[in-house]
């Protein structure tokens, strides 16, 4: 029973997160009070849809694994 409750808390705090990250990044609803979080969260959006580049660190990464 307690792992029902733990895996519902945990679906429901990945759609909080989803929602605010669409109505604050996407929408640009909170551009005004937290740029900086807004800039971020459209970065984030942009990601999850597959249109961002990936950062330089993470290509580093991918390439430097690769030659093993």
């Amino acid at each position: 029973m307690t792992a029902f409750v733990v895996a519902m808390f945990v679906i429901l705090v990945v759609a909080a997160c989803t929602v605010g990250l669409v109505l604050l990044g996407m929408e640009g609803r909170g551009k005004q009070r937290a740029p900086r979080l807004a800039d971020r969260a459209a970065r984030a959006a942009e990601h999850l849809n597959g249109e961002g580049e990936p950062p330089a660190r993470f290509i580093k990464l991918i390439e430097s694994t690769r030659g093993r």
